[in-house]
Parts: structure tokens; C-alpha cells; sequence
């Protein structure tokens, strides 16, 4: 090896370690003091440029506990504190040992992180040191562990980076774009809280504002800019900033990519936005048993396949694929399956098979996952992949596969067998060309979907709402006929005869030049 090699090496492996003092009240936080010194300790990245002190690890010395602390700290580079609600022992000056150990490190310039616990009940005391804190440093909260590693985590990341240690961040923490709080949504951030505050994962104050969200994400530098986590999903217009970032949505009727395409969107907007519009996509897609109606006039209806299994693979592609590359997220309803492919390869190491079973949680994109969560999209559980398999099995579907390689993930949901049946067999109304179409491209015959069955009847007639209904076996005053339609006329396969007056008593619906070349099989646009 040569000289100059074998220096750096000798370089890189002498290199001294950041150490850190952890200060609270070790009764308190007993667990998260232990949990947190083995995740920093064990981490990849941190473990690398961080070792920390413990007072319950120390050894044995012929000094009183309060010089061995504050001689630590005096040692350390970075003073971490966990604040909750207890004060500790107070000593005669009438502060805490934490608070003893927080003015040390505040007089000797050291980097000092506060992590402050969100409790019910906190000493009065303990209040007075939590707003001498929030007067003097930028600090966070948390209510668990996960939320406090993932707070950790951000904090000493971006140390090493002011320190010159790492120059690249997670793509979803950086700072990329210049963008700043003026080119946020306020309607984004409106609808995020109130999702937030219902699906109870984190204390949202009734004054919560982009600021304080924003501040909470840590997706905010000190000079006001934007992270990339906050523009993909607050800001007005993301795929401004990260053009790949859209969503592909494509239904083709048969089991094959092949022309012509009956519905193909290709949705924008924040990732929250896109999420939703892409469940309706499939979900108004798929196939949909309406059962008699129940005392009220309800009627309990049967998606074929579950929503929220659904819902959970396309959440998945978003929060997990990788933004760096310029590819998009594919949603595919082909006659047999849901096909959603994503960008991005699995964590190091990692199988399919490994999926299957409940896992760690290894977010990509930290801060667009702890987003989600908080919202209600994400669990940190690791069991999602798992949870998808269990809703598809519990509705009596095949077992949905995962299908990773080395530049994209894809996941394959499959439709219900039951609906396929030989080629030629009849199952409902048909009309030949539509039927022909679907026998050719996926060598078998199913079930008409709802659509399809519409576009059918609508072949050289226009009809009314209720006659459409009885076409299709649904209630006249379904609001899955409602949304069914409305997709149609979205899709351009259909049109309404008086368009300017959508709820007219004589309103009827006819099929577009596009609708008919769909019926007819033909393999133009």
C-alpha cells in the first residue's frame, strides 16, 4: 500500500469521536438512556463520529458524583438533555444536577441538543428549566422513543455536517431547492393538521401553524429554507422542484400493456394529494357488490379488492422510493392484478422473504415517513408489507407478491381468480368487440367491472342515469354510480348530452370518439 494510502487510513481509523453527555433525571429515563446509547452506539453513520457517556456506566471513583459529572461534561463536546417530569435532586443552589450540567455546558460553548418530553404533569420546577431552555437553545419534542431517536438522529447529523464530517444528507433532509415558507400551501398544511390531530400520534395545539409544523418536522433551516420533505409535501407546486416526484396512473383491461388504454392520469400535487387520488383511481376501477339496502336506505357494498391493502402499497411506493432518481411511480390495473412500481432498491442485505415477516422499520425518507405517520398513513411498526398480505388472504385473494431487483421495487396485488373463467364463456351482457379484446390480450374471460359494462350498454345509445343503473345492477342513487360516472366523463370515454346542466332530470350519457374506439377494440389511441 502506498505511504500516502496507508496515512489516511491511519488517519481515518485515529480518528477521535464526538463524545456526548447525556444529562437527565436517570430514574425517569432510564429506557430511553439505555436505548438511546445502544442506537447511537450501533448505527452505521453515528456510531462512526459519536461515543457517549453515561453516569450509570461509569466506574467506580474517589470523587463525589457531582465533580464526576461536571468533570464529564467539561470532557464532552456536545451536552444532550432529556427534560420530562421530574426535577431531580436539587442540590443548594437550587437547580437539578441536569440543570447543574446544562449550565456547564452553556459556559464553556458547548453544543448543547434539549429533548423535551411531551408528559401530562410536570414539576413546577422542571417548568421553569424547560423555559430557560426554550429561551436559550432550538430544542425538540417527543413522546417516544422512536420519535426522540428520530430527533437525535437529525440533530447529530446535522452537527457532523457544521463540523465538515458529511457533506450529504438523506435526500428528504437536505435543503435543495431555496425554496421557502412563502411558497408553502396553507390549504396542505390545514388539511395535514386536521388529519393529524384525528389520527392522534401527535399533540397538535390549537394554534398550530406552518411555522410550528415545520419547526416540528425539522424541515426548516435556520435561514428560512425549505427541506426537500417539506416542498414534496406542503409546497404549492412540488413537481416544479422534483419533476419525477409525479404519480402514473394506468388501467389496461386486459393482463398485457397494450393500446388502447382506457384510463391514464398522470396525477401532481403534494404527496398526500397523491396518495389519495390514487386509491380512488383503483378503487373506482375495481369491482363493487352492492348488497340489498339496509333499514335507512343504506346499501352495504364489497370492494374486490381491501382499501386499505390497497391504501398501504401505494403509501409504501410514495414514503419509500428513492426521489434521486428520475423515474416515477407506476400504478397498474391490469384484469388480473395491481402492479405498483416504484423507484428504488431494499435496504442492504434485505429479501423479499424478509418483508413477509415483521421487520424493522427502515425509512428512506426519515422525515416524509415521520410525516405520514403522524398523519395516519404509515405505521413504525415494520409490519406494513406484512399487513397488505393478511387483509389480501383474509378477502380470500391470492397471496401478493414482492418483486425486488437492483433499480426498482414492484409489489403485485392479484384480483379475485373467481372473476376469470374460459375463453368464449359469457358472464353478463356483451357485445362481442370489448369481450374479443379481452380474450385476445389475457387468454381468458371475466366478469365485466361496473365500466365496462356501462360502455357497453352505452354502445349507440344515450341513457339515462337510472337506465344505466339497472345496466350495471346498482342502485340509481349510489354514490358509487355517482363516482363511476364522473370517472368516466373525467376519463373521456364518456360524455353527458347537456353538459352545462350535470343534474338535469333529462340529462343522458353517450360514449366520446375515445369511449367508442375502447368498445371497439381499436388498437389506436
Amino acid at each position: 500500500m502506498p505511504m500516502h494510502a496507508a496515512a489516511r487510513k491511519s488517519m481515518m481509523f485515529s480518528m477521535k469521536k464526538f463524545r456526548i453527555f447525556l444529562s437527565s433525571v436517570q430514574s425517569e429515563f432510564a429506557t430511553e438512556r439505555r436505548l438511546l446509547a445502544e442506537y447511537i452506539r450501533t448505527d452505521a453513520l453515528l456510531g462512526r463520529f459519536f461515543d457517549i457517556f453515561l453516569f450509570e456506566e461509569a466506574v467506580a471513583r474517589d470523587r463525589s458524583p457531582a465533580c464526576v459529572y461536571l468533570g464529564e461534561v467539561e470532557q464532552s463536546d456536545v451536552y444532550m438533555g432529556l427534560l420530562g417530569s421530574e426535577f431531580g435532586h436539587e442540590t443548594e443552589s437550587g437547580v437539578s444536577a441536569t440543570e447543574s450540567e446544562y449550565d456547564l455546558a452553556t459556559r464553556l460553548g458547548k453544543t448543547r441538543l434539549v429533548f423535551i418530553k411531551s408528559v401530562s404533569r410536570r414539576d413546577p420546577r422542571e417548568i421553569r428549566f424547560v423555559e430557560k431552555v426554550q429561551g436559550e437553545v432550538t430544542r425538540k419534542s417527543f413522546k417516544d422513543f422512536d420519535s426522540l431517536r428520530f430527533a437525535v438522529y437529525g440533530a447529530l447529523v446535522r452537527h457532523l455536517e457544521q463540523c465538515g464530517y458529511v457533506r450529504m444528507t438523506p435526500f428528504d433532509a437536505s435543503f435543495d431547492t431555496g425554496l421557502t415558507m412563502d411558497d408553502i400551501d396553507p390549504e396542505k398544511v390545514s388539511e395535514f393538521l386536521k388529519r393529524a390531530r384525528m389520527a392522534k400520534k401527535l399533540t397538535v395545539p390549537p394554534d398550530a401553524d406552518v411555522k410550528w409544523l415545520l419547526e416540528k418536522l425539522d424541515a426548516i433551516s435556520a435561514d428560512g429554507k425549505l427541506s426537500n420533505a417539506a416542498v414534496l409535501l406542503f409546497s404549492k407546486d412540488p413537481q416544479r422542484k422534483f419533476l419525477a416526484s409525479e404519480v402514473k396512473c394506468l388501467q389496461y383491461w386486459g393482463r398485457e400493456v397494450e393500446r388502447p388504454i382506457p384510463s391514464y392520469k398522470i396525477l401532481h400535487g403534494g404527496l398526500i394529494d397523491m396518495i389519495e387520488e390514487s386509491l380512488a383511481f383503483v378503487m373506482s376501477r375495481i369491482d363493487h357488490e352492492v348488497g340489498e339496502p339496509l333499514r335507512g336506505g343504506v346499501a352495504p357494498g364489497h370492494d374486490e379488492l381491501p382499501e386499505l391493502a390497497v391504501r398501504e402499497a401505494i403509501v409504501n411506493a410514495v414514503c419509500h422510493r428513492d426521489y434521486v432518481d428520475n423515474g416515477s411511480v407506476q400504478i397498474m390495473l391490469f384484469s388480473d392484478r395491481l402492479e405498483i412500481l416504484n423507484p428504488g432498491t431494499l435496504p442492504k442485505g434485505w429479501t423479499a422473504e424478509r418483508l413477509l415477516r415483521t421487520h424493522d422499520s427502515k425509512a428512506r425518507n426519515l422525515t416524509i415517513a415521520q410525516a405520514l405517520n403522524w398523519a395516519g398513513y404509515v405505521e413504525k411498526s415494520g409490519n406494513g408489507t406484512e399487513s397488505i398480505v393478511r387483509r389480501c388472504l383474509d378477502a380470500g385473494l391470492p397471496k401478493p407478491e414482492y418483486h425486488p431487483d437492483n433499480v426498482d421495487f414492484k409489489v403485485i396485488i392479484w384480483r379475485d381468480p373467481a372473476r376469470l373463467g374460459p375463453v368464449g364463456a359469457q358472464s353478463g351482457p356483451s357485445r362481442g368487440p370489448v369481450r374479443a379484446q379481452l380474450g385476445r390480450s389475457q387468454g381468458a374471460v371475466r366478469a365485466q367491472s361496473p365500466r365496462e359494462k356501462c360502455l357497453i350498454l352505452l354502445a349507440g345509445s344515450e341513457l339515462k342515469r337510472k337506465e344505466i343503473a339497472v345496466g350495471v345492477r346498482m342502485p340509481s342513487r349510489s354514490g358509487y354510480l355517482s363516482r363511476m360516472l364522473a370517472e368516466l366523463v373525467e376519463d373521456g370515454l364518456i360524455e353527458r348530452t347537456i353538459p352545462d346542466k350535470p343534474n338535469s332530470s333529462q340529462q343522458r350519457y353517450r360514449l366520446t370518439e375515445k369511449g367508442q374506439q375502447v368498445v371497439r377494440g381499436n388498437n389506436d389511441k
